[in-house]
Formats: structure tokens, sequence, C-alpha cells
């Protein structure tokens, strides 16, 4: 049904864990994010190449112009003057140094650096650039991804706005990925710059250009989503060179395009380049020639060595930072083909419930094959741990990283703006059918640090802010894998907002508690019944009174309503039922129901004034 205009006031800052796959890198090891096997990616070779596909062409001084329709053609030939490659270094390390390129490929797109890439470097959250807006989540997901539509804009579920804030959050690393792909789609002609102000790519402004802004925002999501994300296939670097061999014979119109993606070996830098064309320099060492959008209008290079089958490349994550050396082989998959056709068409929505009307038949139901994913993001520099109740573990367990649940999955963002200063987690992958609980742990903080965990799922949203860590000290999370469960331990006495978001097919909620007052080493704990419509808050097995501030918001037809009260107080044992169906309304006192001492009987029905009408959080 219709839900209202409504407008999430969720702060979710993310100054971004880095987690899909950013200009920037993450701490994590090789990466994977949750796919199924592509159907149709490329395997990954791992001899090297054997010959070339096609004759040798010699590199153009001016490369045509960005297309506007597909080009049909194969590149003019043009001048054989040897071209230096940008950057810092010497002849013997070759890529990212001041050797030269033969200007010669054994195959080659036609794209240029300077007649078919940006004029304007990459740029992060400081430029004031508009990133992912609602209808930009309606086109990458359909209309489910809408509480309601007005006048032709998307308002957003929860949680969606949730997905939406960490996203845009994730953009202030940077939008290498975005400008990577955008950049081979107009030169493609799958995407015309006239759209977005110019009839080049190079005539294209960035500043006040918010289509633009928005196209490459929209771009740089889709390393985040499926089925984007599934044709990525661990290649050797002789593999990768084999791969793009065959792409760019095939031009401009072939069906296989990609992004490349690298990453330092210990993962803590990544970035997103446009390759080109591959130039063989004897004694099975290749060039793959890269568009990095770090620099505008410079031709550089990834250097594969394919008898060691070893890779490297000289290039900061940030222009305005020393340039630092890319390098891996054929174990570390620091080296990536990211294919740009899965991209194109409508992505599965990762927060989106299907209603109980469209679970059977129609073009809303699961296939049954679908994984389904929670995804955990932290914002700030603790480290996660999050175990089964097999005791099996994901993320980082004194300082190094695991990965002991079987289909979970980490992933990590590729931006490229200050990741150089950025010790980002990357997002997890928890399938839906995993109970785990989440330790927030302190143990490498040199000083206290403000932490933010959130957990995104089919339907709904929780989040748990203001975590202040002392150095050493280790938090606990547990959740219930579909939203309903929010338990949060602390070790010290720091009072945590906690958040619950839900989309039901009635109306749409969300959820604040705020800990005024809580004595270390108690928990907060949230359960959510949407059957009953019924929020509890309980303090089962503390010590200490607590104090407590509560927030409803309620998104339907009549527009969006909130409660709001404080200095809710709970002794040790007490359950608190808030009867949020039964409300009426703004102004409008809220029902509540308290079990003293949590023995199943209801000691008391409350009656509690409404003190605010809008969610601060």
């Amino acid at each position: 049904m219709s839900k209202l205009l409504r407008r999430c006031q969720l702060c979710v800052s993310v100054a971004l864990l880095l987690v899909i796959t950013a200009c920037g890198g993450a701490r994590s090891p090789a990466a994977t994010a949750p796919t199924a096997a592509p159907t149709g990616a490329p395997a990954a070779a791992t001899t090297a190449p054997t010959g070339a596909p096609a004759a040798a062409t010699t590199a153009p001084t001016g490369a045509p112009a960005a297309a506007t329709t597909a080009p049909t053609g194969a590149p003019a030939a043009a001048t054989t003057a040897p071209t230096a490659i940008a950057g810092k270094g010497d002849a013997a390390t070759g890529p990212g140094g001041s050797a030269d390129t033969s200007g010669t490929y054994v195959s080659d797109l036609g794209f240029r650096p300077d007649a078919n890439g940006f004029a304007f470097p990459n740029y992060g959250g400081d430029a004031g650039a508009t990133n992912l807006t609602p209808n930009d989540v309606q086109r990458m997901f359909g209309d489910r991804a809408c509480a309601t539509i007005q006048d032709g804009k998307c308002l957003l579920t929860p949680p969606g706005e949730q997905w939406l804030q960490q996203l845009n959050g994730a953009m202030n690393g940077g939008h290498c990925e975005g400008m990577a792909v955008l950049s081979n789609l107009f030169y493609t002609g799958q995407v015309n710059p006239k759209n977005f102000g110019a009839a080049s790519v190079p005539e294209l402004q960035i500043a006040g250009n918010e289509p633009l802004q928005r196209e490459i925002a929209y771009w740089f999501t889709t390393q985040a989503t499926q089925p984007a994300r599934a044709g990525i296939v661990a290649q050797t670097p002789s593999g990768v060179v084999n791969t793009l061999l065959t792409s760019f014979a095939a031009g401009p119109t072939g069906s296989d395009q990609y992004a490349v993606g690298i990453y330092k070996r210990d993962r803590t830098g990544g970035h997103a380049i446009t390759p080109y064309a591959v130039e063989d320099r004897g004694k099975g060492v290749y060039w793959i020639m890269v568009y990095d959008n770090n620099y505008p209008g410079q031709a550089r290079a990834v250097e594969v060595d394919t008898t060691s089958d070893t890779w490297n490349y000289v290039g900061s994550t940030n222009p305005a930072e020393s340039e630092g050396r890319y390098e891996g082989d054929a174990s570390t998959n620091t080296l990536e083909l990211a294919p740009i056709g899965p991209r194109l068409g409508q992505q599965n929505c990762p927060f989106c419930d299907v209603p109980a009307s469209a679970r059977v038949g129609g073009a809303l139901m699961r296939q049954a094959n679908q994984p389904q994913f929670n995804e955990i993001w932290l914002e700030g520099d603790a480290d996660l741990l999050i175990t089964d109740t097999k005791g099996r573990s994901v993320g980082f367990k004194n300082g190094v990283f695991v990965n002991e649940i079987t289909g979970s999955l980490s992933s990590s963002n590729k931006f490229g703006v200050n990741v150089w200063d950025t010790n980002a987690e990357p997002v997890y992958y928890i399938p839906t059918n995993i109970d785990f609980t989440i330790s927030i742990d302190g143990s490498r903080l040199s000083k206290p640090a403000n932490s933010t965990v959130t957990m995104i799922g089919p339907g709904y949203a929780l989040e748990i802010s203001d975590i202040i860590l002392e150095p050493g000290q280790v938090d606990t999370l547990d959740v219930s894998p579909d939203g309903s469960l929010l338990s949060y331990r602390t070790e010290s006495g720091e009072t945590p907002f906690m958040l619950v978001a839900v989309e039901t097919d009635a109306a749409d909620y969300q959820f604040g508690v705020y800990g005024e007052k809580m004595a270390p080493g108690e928990a907060l704990n949230l359960s959510l019944d949407t059957k009953k419509g019924t929020l509890s808050i309980d303090t089962i097995d503390n010590t200490e009174a607590g104090s407590y501030s509560l927030e409803v918001a309620r998104y339907d037809d009549k527009g969006e309503q909130v409660f709001g009260a404080t200095g809710v107080a709970l002794d040790p044992n007490d359950v608190l039922y808030i009867d949020y169906l039964l409300w009426p309304g703004n102004g409008k006192p809220m029902s509540m129901d308290l079990d003293k001492g949590g023995d199943g009987t209801v000691d008391e029905t409350l009656q509690v004034d409404d003190v605010t009408d809008s969610f601060t959080q």
C-alpha cells in the first residue's frame, strides 16, 4: 500500500568503512562480496599470454571523441611516437615511472585518458557534491525501495534511508569506482555526455553539475550491489592480462568491459582505474595501459610479469599525497577485474522486504536460490569480531583477520581520497539464517574512540551509536538475524543510542532508545514484535536501575508521526512493553505495560506523555 510522505532523520555519520571497494583501502585481506558464481565471467587464466589476438595497433595522439552512440569501428591508426608514462620512478621500475611506452599495443580498446577521461580529478566529501538520492536508489532497485512515490519523488523506507546514508558516507573517501566505470560507459556509447552538459567527456565540469555528480555516485554504488559484484572472479595477474587481451580485441562494442581494482598486499590501499590497452614489453612483461582518475589526462600503466605471475603499479589513491606502490602475485588477489555489464540492469535490493502478498509468484518473488545477507558496517577505529553460536568467527581476532563462518563474506571499498589516513573496517555480509554476536573491540586503540555499528537486512536496520570505547575495552552486541532483537552490553558507563528501523505492510517504523544512565557491565535489550505491535525494553540480569529516553516514528498514509519520552526508569529485571500500534498520533500519550521483575505478568499500565514531534537521531 502507499505510505505517505516521510522523512527519515537518521544520523548515520559514516566517514567510512571501506566496505565495498573504495578508491582507498581497507584493512581486510583479499575481500569477497556476497556473490554466486558468475554465469558469463571469463575463466581465471593462469598461463602467460601466448599470442596477440590481433595485429598490434599504435597509440593515437588524439583518440576518438567520447562516443554518443556505440562505436562501430576500430580506432584509427595513429603515430608511433613514444609517450611518457606519468609518475615517479625510473626505467627499471617501469609503469608509473619515467620509462616510455612504445606506443604500439597488442590489444587496444581505443580509449585514451586525455580524450576520453574526465578533466577533473577524483574527489571526496569535501567537494560538496551531491551523491546518491532516493530517486537514484529507486532507479537502482525499483519502486519497492520506496515507502511511497509522491509527485515523482521516491520516499525511502526507513531501512532504505539507512542504507542510503551508509553509501553516501562511504563516498566521503572518494569516487574512483564511479569515475572508472562511467568513463568506460561514455566511451562505449552506453551513456551520452551530452546528457550531462558537454559534447565530450573532457569538457564536462563537476562543479555545480548535480546530474553528473549523481551519475558518478550511482556507478560508484554498484560496487556494493548484486548482481554487479557477481562477475568478479579471482584471477592471477597473467589471467587478468589474458582477459583484457580478449576484451580489448572485441572493441568498444564488445560485451565484456571492465574496471580494474588494485589493492596493496595488506589491503591498506585500494583504487579503481580504467584499462584500455595492453603493451608487450618483451620477456613475458606486459603493461596494462590505464586511465587513473587521480591523474587526469595522463597515460599510466600496470606492469605484469607473466613469467613470475606478479604485478606492480605506482600510484597514490590520493592525488595530493605521495605515491605508494601496489603489487601482488598469483596468490594475493590484489589485481581485480570488475565487469561493467552486470551493473547495467536493475540490482537486487539488500534492504527491501517482500510483502506477504508478493511472496508467491509475481515480479517481486525472491528467487529460491538467491542468498540473503545482513550487512554489518562499522564507523570508527575499533575492530569487529562477529561470532556465531558454534563459536566460529569472522573479523579481527587479536588484530588478525579471520573468516571461519561458512557463507559469510567481507568486502572492501575502492574510494581514493584520504585512504592513507583511514583505518577502516570492511563491510561484513552474514547469511540471514545465522545467529551471531558482535564484539566491538578497542584492544588496538591508543586513545578513546567513538564508534557506530549498523546492521542492514531485508526489511530492517539496526544501529548502535555513541559507543565510547577506552583502549582495551570490548563491548558486546547481540542481534537476531531477522532484526527483531538487539542487546548491547557495555564494559563502561557509556550511554549508547540504539535504533531499530522496520518496514511492514501497514506502515514503516523506527524506534530509538537512549541509555541516559547505565552502570558499567549492564545491558540494554530491545525486542520488536511486529505482529503484536509491541517494542519491549528489558533490564533482565542487570543489577542496578537505569534511565532511558524513547522515540517512536511512524510513517503511513497520515504522514510522519513522532512520539518521544525521557526519564523512563527501569529497575533490574524489569520489562517495559510499548504498544506502538495503539498510539493515536502526535501529542498523544503512549500506552506502556510494565512487568516488574520480568515474571511475565503486567503489573502496571502507564500513559506516558509525548514530549517531542521530531526524531532526533
